[in-house]
């Protein structure tokens, strides 16, 4: 049975997107074609067993099979494409070559096109072709319609500092009663697109922290070549929150270019990062699961291999945490509820916002000031995960009810912090802030533990709940701008901010416990 479906790589145009011209012929593009598992293998459940090692995807138990790249490869050559990387454990091959050559090989016509929003991306409407040969082999074909398929969950990039004081994220840490750890002998991988940072700025915020700043390590995949100038507030914000709850920890952050083959890279490079080996990975930027109605804004090639991505990173004890948006429940669009993948993927822990409410000192409600935390219900890909049973998740609140994937799991503070972007001190509200800050807690919890927690989903809904390690935040809702459906907080697991904000040492105890 073939395992390449074009029916399943295919996309629509952008919603509202017009062809203007057709691509330019000598363009140079980079295609990346990921294949099956060794013999057509399917990867078990880390849940339900002993979670498989890295040795076992490079040799080629789990990963791909040799003569497999080899055949993409030499399809690619006939055809005048260059290889630029063959990845065993990755599952993939990545080709060079120019439009017309690619379009030749594949099958098809690749068009310019242009959006309302003036946006102008490369696509096609033309099914994807392989020969026979490469149809048992070939999952996925990639980076032939390189639409934006990113935004950060950052409320305001970089407006002018609070004039009230912001509490720091140290002190949302101490807040949160977070081991005394520093994270030493841990990594945090952070998964970035559009630009880079300013090495200025992360110094500057640092030491009004009085804290030593920390050096990133910086991997470039899918050809990007990050500028700093001007410095994204994202990655600013990212490398703040992080760097200074878990101060020991190493930082790596992975620039990718912010569409779909950009996230397949992205997430496939931190995972089998075999030299960096992170133990969590932050992602603070997503793109709905849907573009418009029932329209898909991903490919389901896409969404299948950066979710099977996300189950090898618990094979390899990697704990990942995904915002969910800025824009209240309809994610930026109107009339029906939306939530944005990665956070609705089942193997990631999607992370709501919570703020402090007016006239306390530091009591919670779902952060809907300035912006609005994201969540609800997965209405195309994941039904309920097995560790959802019984926490109260609801069906979604779009016509029809259908029960799916809940999102958030977990909370934390997201009215924003005081960081420095262009030698600037400027406001930083959004869901950005709460994944960093959950994986600088686990990189805590890990030293501090002795051990790596991984996929944390089940715990989080097990004993950690059961050990009131989790704060529920009942009073609040995701409503933005009045424009789509919205749910409201209560009791329990509620669609705005999940189980509730942590307390690190009920959670260290009750994962000692365990």
């Amino acid at each position: 049975m073939a395992h390449f479906d074009p029916a399943h790589n295919q996309r629509k145009p952008a919603h509202g997107a017009q062809r203007v011209a057709p691509a330019k012929p000598d363009e140079r593009i980079l295609v990346t074609i990921c294949v099956r598992r060794q013999n057509g293998k399917t990867l078990p459940d880390p849940t339900q067993g002993t979670p498989l090692g890295r040795d076992e995807f490079a040799g080629g138990d789990w990963g791909a099979a040799p003569e497999d790249l080899a055949k993409v490869v030499s399809f690619g050559r006939s055809h005048g494409l260059v290889e630029k990387e063959r990845s065993i454990p990755r599952r993939l091959v990545v080709l060079s070559g120019t439009v017309e050559q690619v379009s030749a090989a594949f099958g098809l016509e690749l068009h310019e096109y242009e959006h309302p929003t003036g946006e102008r991306y490369r696509g096609h409407e033309d099914p994807i072709h392989l020969p026979a040969s490469l149809a048992e082999i070939v999952e996925g074909v990639f980076g032939l319609d390189n639409r934006k398929m990113a935004r950060a969950h950052l409320a305001s990039a970089s407006v002018p500092a609070a004039a009230s004081r912001l509490p720091t994220p140290p002190e949302v840490a101490r807040h949160y009663n977070f081991p005394a750890a520093d994270g030493t002998g841990q990594t945090i991988a952070l998964l970035e697109f559009e630009n880079s940072y300013n090495p200025d700025d992360i110094r500057s915020f640092f030491a009004g922290l009085g804290i030593p700043a920390p050096v990133p390590i910086t991997v470039n995949v899918d050809g990007a070549n990050p500028s700093s100038d001007p410095p994204n507030p994202e990655v600013t914000l990212d490398i703040a929150v992080a760097g200074s709850v878990a101060p020991g920890a190493q930082i790596v952050v992975y620039f990718a270019p912010y569409t779909e083959t950009g996230w397949i890279q992205a997430v496939s490079a931190a995972v089998h990062d075999s030299r960096n080996v992170p133990s969590a990975i932050s992602i603070s930027w997503g793109s709905p699961e849907l573009q418009h109605s029932e329209d898909m804004a991903w490919s389901r090639a896409a969404i299948q291999k950066v979710s099977e991505l996300f189950q090898e990173a618990a094979h390899f004890g990697i704990t990942v945490f995904a915002a969910t948006g800025d824009q209240g429940s309809g994610c930026g669009m109107a009339g029906r509820a939306h939530v944005l993948y990665p956070a609705s993927d089942p193997w990631v822990t999607a992370c709501g916002g919570t703020m402090i409410q007016d006239g306390t000192e530091f009591t919670e409600v779902v952060w809907n000031k300035g912006g609005a935390t994201g969540g609800g219900i997965s209405d195309v890909f994941f039904p309920p995960p097995f560790w959802q049973q019984g926490a109260g998740v609801l069906v979604s609140i779009n016509r029809g009810g259908r029960e799916g994937r809940g999102v958030p799991d977990v909370a934390g503070y997201a009215a924003g912090y005081n960081i420095v972007v262009g030698g600037v001190t400027a406001l930083s509200p959004g869901t950005s802030g709460v994944a960093p800050l959950w994986a600088g807690l686990v990189a805590l919890l890990n030293q501090s533990l002795g051990r790596r927690l991984g996929f944390i989903n089940p715990q989080l809904y097990g004993e950690i709940r059961r050990a009131g390690a989790v704060n529920a935040i009942t009073e609040g809702d995701n409503n933005y701008n009045e424009t789509a459906p919205f749910y409201k907080a209560g009791p329990g697991w509620n669609a705005c901010t999940g189980l509730g904000t942590p307390d690190g040492m009920k959670i260290f105890a009750a994962l000692s416990a365990a």
